[in-house]
């Protein structure tokens, strides 16, 4: 939270998606389970939203 008085959203957002790979590969290497489809297809719909939210507000400025 404190990183958004520094910097905007659309510069700190691409963080919060290596936390995805992040947790991916934590419950891989802790739990021995790999996210089943729909997890991968939510995950891919977060991340495709938010990109559109980018390129829409770098294209605005």
């Amino acid at each position: 939270m404190k990183a958004l008085e520094y910097a905007p959203a659309s510069v700190l957002q691409p963080f919060n998606y290596s936390l995805l790979v992040f947790a991916t590969i934590i419950g891989f290497l802790v739990f021995s389970e790999l996210p089943d489809r729909w997890t991968i297809v939510g995950a891919g719909i977060v991340i495709a939203s938010g990109l559109y939210v980018i390129y829409l507000q770098r294209t605005r400025e």
